[in-house]
């Protein structure tokens, strides 16, 4: 009995020593599972996405804003340990970035920060940014607004604007740019595309557009159009709340559609949907409500990859737009709704989301699958524009002759792209002999936003005047009750010249006119004809609909140095007026959606 006893003990114990054995052993593995997740295989960019351990190839799904404070918070203040903890796929290098940076830092700020982020991490990382109008940073080039391009209708300049835009771009560290919009401005009251629509006509935005996108991509930038499946028919700002393209799907597929699927064809590598809705096709509706795009599988995986074809990056519009925020009871909800309906890439997603992600994949509450594709665009999408090579250049300064090359570019653009809208009494050009004392007259809003920057723009354009000789007086606005009831301003002055700018976002609302400058209209209207030029930098409808009765009227698209200079030109008569409007100009009764 002794001896079965010390048997049985002797049995015991080794059971309990193998169990720790196995418990420690479990406890280790589980320590390696966590540096696994947190160490990237030395050559992970080379062997390809499938080697990626999950936390990773989450993270190539999210596209950041710079916040240094956070980066280190996240990784106890270093920033190749938040790299591994968070090994996210890039950053977009807009507002953020410049917290605490004087302006004329801020080109070296963004060079430096590209290089330092990528030499602290061990995975590509991919830079982006809007750059709708070009780099616009200290001694960058000063570019038209799209709808410039549009009215330039010239498919060399697309190109050539999408080539230098593109070197201008790396010469920053920036590979990935949000543009072009290849939204169509059907709706002249749509405050989001206007300007930054090429045309309301779907063949001048698939010829000039296409050609873009090749001059951006074929000097190593990707392009990306926006906003699927299609801004510019509602009235309203998905910046604010969902908005909506109402188009019946048939008249949505000769448009828009159109559009897109020509875009794709070309070989865009990246689409951005809009916080908009589509419910010419859609069926599912979320409390009584139709999803926007960013959240509706049924317009970015059964639309858009599959009957349209896309091959390329779906990469959300901003995560923290009033369009998005609150579909869900939670953002963080609203962030992986977003991934599984199609996304591939967020933009400006929370930290969260990588950890939520993580855990419900690990709970199988989310197919790998979906995962897998996205990870594996994401990867191809990095390949193709060169970042796996360890030895890549991050910033490609530009020659003389390419930054000489990029403003002649716009300059070119520039001087194609303006548009006389009519000159009935064939008050143009100017003489400094008959025209010689003008009143300069700028009819543009103050804002939180935008804070004086339309309205000095303006009254630089007064100084180019000085400099040819006349005599130029510049006032902000016209008030009818001080000028207007009892009109003399004319009496005074040769010729009154009243440059209006409304554009996107400055301020926030609708592009019409209020206010103050509602008052300048009701002045401008109450003058003698005969002495008005009116020119509009900004929203190419005011002319419509502000100044039918006034003779002589010019579209520019935009309020730029470069712009100016094009427009002094042609009112000088030193150069021909060419541009062709791009879009319908008729407004209330007149307009006419399709």
């Amino acid at each position: 009995m002794h001896t079965f006893h010390l048997s049985i003990c002797r049995m015991l114990l080794i059971q309990l020593l193998f169990i720790g054995v196995i418990h420690t052993k479990a406890e280790n593995k589980t320590k390696s599972d966590r540096t696994a997740l947190a160490q990237p295989p030395a050559d992970a960019s080379q062997t390809g996405w499938k080697s990626l351990t999950l936390r990773q190839k989450i993270g190539q799904l999210m596209l950041m804003l710079p916040d240094r404070q956070k980066e280190l918070e996240l990784g106890d203040g270093s920033l190749p340990e938040f790299f591994k903890r968070y090994p996210v796929s890039g950053f977009f290098m807009g507002w953020k970035l410049w917290d605490g940076v004087e302006r004329d830092q801020y080109l070296h700020h963004i060079r430096t920060s590209c290089v330092e982020y990528q030499q602290a991490s061990e995975l590509p990382l991919i830079f982006q940014e809007d750059y709708e109008s070009g780099v616009n940073l200290p001694g960058m080039t000063s570019f038209p607004n799209e709808m410039a391009l549009g009215a330039a209708d010239s498919p060399r300049l697309a190109y050539q604007y999408g080539e230098v835009v593109a070197k201008e771009s790396r010469s920053v560290g920036v590979r990935w740019v949000l543009h072009p919009v290849a939204d169509l401005n059907m709706n002249p009251f749509n405050p989001v595309t206007n300007t930054r629509s090429v045309s309301d006509d779907p063949d001048r935005a698939i010829r000039l557009l296409s050609q873009q996108i090749r001059g951006l991509q074929d000097n190593g930038v990707a392009a990306t159009i926006k906003h699927f499946p299609g801004d510019g028919v509602d009235y309203r700002d998905q910046h604010l709340l969902t908005t909506c393209n109402s188009l019946p799907f048939e008249v949505w597929e000769r448009y828009h559609g159109k559009v897109f699927k020509a875009l794709i064809d070309s070989g865009v590598m990246s689409i951005m949907p809009g916080h908009i809705t589509l419910p010419g096709y859609q069926k599912e509706k979320l409390n009584e409500q139709y999803l926007p795009a960013t959240l509706s599988k049924e317009l970015l995986t059964d639309l858009l990859k599959e009957k349209l074809g896309f091959k390329g990056v779906v990469v959300s519009d901003a995560m923290v737009m009033g369009g998005f925020r609150a579909w869900y009871d939670n953002h963080l909800e609203g962030e992986i709704r977003s991934f599984l309906a199609g996304v591939d890439v967020l933009l400006w997603p929370s930290y969260e989301f990588m950890d939520s992600l993580e855990a419900r994949i690990n709970r199988n509450e989310i197919p790998m699958a979906r995962l897998d594709d996205a990870v594996s665009r994401v990867w191809a999408f990095k390949k193709r524009l060169g970042l796996m090579d360890k030895q890549r250049k991050i910033i490609m300064p530009m020659t003389a002759d390419e930054k000489l090359n990029a403003l002649q570019v716009s300059e070119q653009i520039c001087a194609k792209a303006i548009t006389l809208v009519r000159d009935r009494t064939n008050a143009l050009p100017l003489d400094v002999r008959k025209d010689r004392k003008i009143l300069v007259v700028g009819v543009t809003p103050l804002s939180r936003k935008g804070g004086e920057g339309s309205l000095n723009r303006l009254r630089s354009f007064a100084d180019l005047l000085r400099e040819q000789g006349f005599q130029v007086d510049f006032q902000h606005n016209l008030l009818y009750e001080t000028q207007g009831w009892n009109e003399s301003v004319t009496s005074h002055y040769d010729r009154i010249l009243c440059l209006v700018d409304r554009h996107m976002h400055a301020p926030y609302g609708p592009l019409q006119f209020w206010d103050d400058e509602a008052q300048s209209v009701w002045g401008i209207n109450a003058m003698p004809k005969e002495k008005l030029i009116v020119v509009s930098l900004g929203s190419p409808y005011l002319i419509p609909e502000y100044f039918e009765r006034v003779n002589t009227c010019i579209n520019a698209y935009s309020n730029s140095v470069v712009m100016h200079k094009a427009l002094l030109t042609v009112l000088l008569g030193k150069q021909p007026i060419t541009g062709q409007s791009p879009v319908k100009l008729e407004v209330g009764n007149k307009f006419n959606l399709y």
